[in-house]
């Protein structure tokens, strides 16, 4: 047995007989030391035995220390078995391997240090990093905690501890894969999980610090490339996983280490759902389907979506103003802006900007593959947070300077394929919210035109519950498919009334994603304190929550608002959406990518003509074969929640629209409008 008790690796490696090279780090325990870590193992062949591994012992958590073993790995292209003492437990592992695909110790207590916290936790940057600038934006929130400091004292180790081990390094190799973990407890426990790469951790990744950019550096423009089509509707290219949970489950879940920890069945909705939860995420994934299967693929899918929502590994661009980086820069007036009523707010989130305020950013490439341009850092990544100011506690919400929801970050397994579902998804909010603040009748769908089997089960269960369906056709003047699917009923129960939307290149297939998540309310039915939200119904400005949204329109008394968009014609589906879903294929021909130039177009047409599109995604999405973007476009209406942060002023084409609609432009104190009821 050889090594060092200090904690300093030597570079020049012992040549101990047996094979195995074991390190005694910062308070490595003696009777771990004394384990049989050497038996049974043979040496080369010829000459000098070379080490055929590296065994680093050691309490708790060292960063450098863990550096220095893992250094000394890399240089001698020998894999390394973490052995870790807690009071808890002792760890027996991950194996790392000399290729790098599989996680170190350090990725183990980075995922751990994941796990244990209750939510996402924001990283701090390096203020000096990449000559990222000092001042008021340049720390975005609290790091996690430090590593613990290194135990002295082990657990009781178990007495079979030594025969498993003896078992676990017979022959040339240790008897776990790569990345692989044993727990062992002190009563003999055993548990095997799987540790994948941590882009964050500290010892072979980046860390978890932020990571800092300069406006003079801009990344490389992405020239969008040919993704063939999966499907006879060009939207999707082959499936992640070929949408199969078993594969889902063997290579992305462990309960410990994720990323995905779990999937849980509801029993709570008349319908095949499931909930994913992936490790540090704050938000988790649903699947809806009409079978459980098909649900967990999608909520796993829909889970890793959202883990994009936090700049994890984009550079970002610290303290800038609007004015110092100029055209280098998307222009704010374009994002829409906020009234001195809604920044007066008590329950406002929101700081007052300007050109002149600094605040962070996030590159993004144009669509049409002009320079990169910067996006205020809370647009591209909605679960951005600035520190609260410390000086005004009551001012603690105010962790904004754009509040933003989930609207328009979509993934896929190409770059193209999630602009694609970007766009489709921002086509559906905005026309929601347009054709709400117009208060004009829609067109109704004629029932008779629903033929597909599982709306028409979809149908059926919210009738049941004593609700009229109706199918609205929200499209104005952005072409793309969109329904607004409602649910109401004029009995005086609750709810009164309930809404959903869906889009798509298929207009079926967007009336079906509509009742599905209709379903899911109506199935929930009123799961709130009525009295306690009541208020929202007089006073607008109680709105705050996401939650409060929808649950204001279940009130009886707000069915006349909701009744401003009744009474429109009645259509078929050809006149709702003349050519759909032909024009889509056709000029598609068979391409995801022709096809999000052909959406994108459309959006120019109806004066939203430019898309820039922020990367989302992380090294654990690109493991998995996926890509995460958010598509930002100046001038479309924003899906915000809380009335203190709809985004509404400053938007000539919402202004031209309401003026056509009402006979008048909006005044000032208009804004921002009745809340809408998405949910």
């Amino acid at each position: 047995m050889s090594g060092t008790v200090s904690g300093t690796v030597s570079t020049t490696p012992s040549r101990p007989s047996g094979g195995t090279r074991v390190l005694a780090g910062p308070g490595a325990p003696a009777d771990l030391l004394e384990l049989p870590w050497c038996e049974q193992r043979g040496g080369a062949q010829h000459g000098e035995p070379e080490a055929e591994l590296i065994v680093a012992v050691a309490a708790g958590q060292d960063a450098d220390w863990e550096r220095q073993v893992l250094a000394l790995a890399r240089e001698t292209a020998v894999p390394l078995l973490s052995v870790r003492a807690t009071l808890a437990e002792v760890l027996v592992g991950p194996l790392w391997s000399p290729d790098g695909a599989s996680g170190c110790a350090g990725c183990a207590w980075t995922r751990d240090t994941d796990r244990e916290l209750p939510e996402l936790t924001h990283r701090s940057a390096h203020a000096a990093a990449g000559g990222a600038p000092a001042g008021p934006a340049a720390a975005v929130a609290p790091r996690p905690p430090a590593p613990p400091a290194p135990r002295v004292h082990a657990p009781v180790l178990p007495p079979a501890l030594g025969q498993l081990l003896a078992e676990l390094l017979r022959g040339q190799l240790p008897l776990l894969a790569p990345g692989e973990l044993l727990s062992v407890a002190p009563d003999g426990v055993l548990r095997r999980h799987r540790v994948p790469r941590s882009f964050r951790c500290a010892v072979c990744g980046d860390g978890p610090d932020l990571r800092a950019g300069r406006p003079s550096e801009p990344p490389r423009p992405r020239p969008l490339v040919a993704r063939p089509a999966s499907g006879a509707l060009p939207d999707r290219g082959e499936p992640p996983f070929g949408l199969d949970p078993d594969r889902m489950r063997e290579a992305l879940a462990d309960p410990r280490f994720g990323p995905v920890l779990g999937t849980r069945r509801s029993g709570q909705v008349g319908m095949a759902m499931t909930e994913t939860r992936l490790l540090g995420a704050m938000f988790a994934g649903h699947g809806r389907s009409s079978t459980f299967r098909h649900a967990e693929a999608v909520g796993c899918l829909e889970a890793f979506e959202r883990s994009g929502g936090h700049p994890y590994a984009a550079p970002l661009v610290f303290g800038a103003t609007a004015r110092e980086l100029g055209d280098r820069a998307v222009e704010l007036g374009g994002l829409g802006r906020y009234t001195a009523r809604q920044l007066a707010s008590p329950l406002s989130h929101l700081r007052p900007s300007d050109e002149s305020t600094a605040m962070d950013w996030v590159w993004g490439r144009p669509l049409d593959g002009g320079r990169p341009l910067l996006v205020p850092a809370d647009v591209g990544f909605y679960q951005y947070r600035y520190p609260a100011p410390s000086a005004a506690p009551e001012d603690a919400r105010r962790t904004h300077f754009f509040h933003e929801s989930s609207s328009g970050c979509a993934l896929g397994g190409s770059y193209e394929e999630a602009a694609l579902h970007s766009l489709l998804e921002l086509a559906e909010r905005d026309a929601f919210l347009l054709s709400w603040h117009r208060r004009r009748p829609l067109p109704r769908i004629t029932p008779g035109e629903i033929t597909d089997r599982e709306c028409l089960l979809l149908i059926r269960q919210i009738e049941d519950q004593g609700f009229q369906v109706h199918l609205l056709v929200a499209t104005v003047d952005l072409a793309v498919p969109v329904v607004w699917v409602l649910a109401l009923r004029e009995d005086g129960r609750m709810p009164a009334s309930l809404s959903a939307a869906g889009s798509g290149a298929d207009p079926v297939a967007a009336v079906r994603a509509g009742l599905w998540e209709l379903s899911q309310l109506v199935s929930m039915g009123v799961n709130w304190d009525v009295e306690a939200r009541r208020p929202t119904v007089a006073d607008p400005w109680l709105v705050d929550e996401m939650a409060d949204h929808h649950q204001r329109y279940a009130y009886p008394e707000l069915l006349p608002r909701i009744g401003a968009v009744l009474g429109g014609p009645v259509v078929s589906l050809a006149e709702a959406f003349p050519g759909w879903p032909g024009v889509f294929t056709d000029a598609a021909r068979g391409d995801v990518t022709r096809a999000l130039r052909f959406v994108a177009e459309l959006f120019g047409q109806a004066g939203l003509d430019r898309v820039v599109v922020v990367d989302q995604s992380t090294p654990e999405h690109g493991a998995a074969g996926l890509c995460v973007v958010k598509a930002v476009v100046p001038g479309i209406l924003a899906m915000c929640f809380g009335q203190a942060q709809q985004r509404l002023a400053g938007l000539p084409r919402l202004a031209a629209a309401i003026a056509d609609a009402r006979g008048g432009p909006p005044r000032e104190e208009d804004f921002p409008f009745d809340p809408h009821p998405f949910p």
